[in-house]
């Protein structure tokens, strides 16, 4: 017993670790991710994703707890993600994307039209052009990623395969990436890349992963109550 309570306590370490190495690169990366939010959004940041972390290990089932975390990590991160997938993005988890038939590429060539309908608030409230739509696209889209990282990290080490948590990572994101392009091209009244076979296909399997993982905003909830204490 004494032994599993070691191992258990080495692993809880080593995570812990990994995780708050991740976020300290992350934040020190001037002009990436979260380079350029202060001290203490770095804090809140940080606290949020140990909180995660001490209650994946808590659960019944940690790499499924990690897991779902992973699904709704992604979907945040696809939502507004969409607009940042372009032929040159320097992300490695962008360029990946282009590739998929489902992804353009070219969302953000149509903001002007897609925010009135989409970003309303902040389109409204926008002094210059579309500059706090912008602003909540990349605000949006960087913290979920470094958020799905983190939980990638955290998987990796109930898989003991880093390459598996890529690969798992990369089909979700394809779906998830496909399926928010083709809802805002169908709300939007934009050009369709993907016929009504492919969009009712994608929508049954984003829909089996959205029951899978849960509720969002509970999750986020427990999360911030665990964070505070």
């Amino acid at each position: 017993m004494r032994r599993k309570e070691v191992h258990r306590h080495s692993l809880t370490d080593a995570m812990h670790a990994r995780v708050s190495a991740y976020l300290g690169q992350v934040y020190l990366e001037g002009g990436g991710l979260l380079g350029n939010v202060d001290r203490w959004t770095q804090r809140h940041i940080t606290g949020e994703n140990l909180a995660k972390l001490e209650l994946v290990l808590n659960s019944d089932d940690p790499a499924e707890a990690c897991y779902r975390d992973l699904i709704r990590e992604i979907d945040t991160e696809a939502e507004t993600g969409i607009y940042v997938v372009q032929s040159d993005s320097t992300h490695q988890h962008l360029q990946r994307l282009i590739d998929e038939p489902g992804v353009s590429g070219e969302m953000y060539t149509d903001v002007d039209t897609i925010a009135p309908i989409v970003f309303a608030d902040e389109a409204a409230h926008s002094t210059n052009d579309t500059d706090r739509v912008w602003l909540t696209i990349h605000a949006t889209h960087d913290r979920a990623h470094v958020d799905a990282t983190v939980s990638e990290i955290i998987m990796s080490f109930f898989l003991d395969d880093a390459d598996s948590v890529r690969d798992m990572s990369n089909a979700m994101r394809a779906l998830q990436y496909s399926y928010h392009e083709d809802i805002v091209r169908r709300r939007c009244n934009l050009p369709r890349i993907l016929d009504d076979r492919d969009s009712r296909d994608l929508s049954i399997m984003v829909a089996e992963l959205a029951k899978r993982s849960g509720s969002h905003p509970e999750r986020v909830a427990a999360i911030r109550r665990q964070a505070s204490t």
